[in-house]
């Protein structure tokens, strides 16, 4: 407990730089267009709930009513897809 009589927040500030699939409707008269196309680098930035081998959750909204903490926004990655874990200040 804080001096304040609430819990202290245990979450950690995040950015998570992951990769995503890149998808293209359209018709190609050209190869070198398609051999061009790669996938998409993201970010997210959110507080992070949990990690293991195979998934990582974050959460972006909170609120407290009294001691107890509601989380919302939630986002869930499939650990292959996750290329970096910054700890925000």
């Amino acid at each position: 407990m804080t001096a304040g009589g609430t819990k202290k927040f245990k979450y950690k500030r995040v950015k998570i730089i992951w990769q995503d699939i890149l998808n293209d409707n359209s018709w190609f008269d050209s190869l070198d267009d398609v051999n061009q196309m790669t996938y998409a680098w993201c970010e997210d930035t959110g507080y992070l709930y949990s990690k293991d081998k195979k998934m990582l959750k974050i959460f972006t909204s909170y609120s407290y009513d009294g001691d107890k903490l509601t989380i919302g926004n939630v986002t869930v990655f499939p650990r292959s897809v996750v290329k970096k874990i910054v700890v925000l200040k």
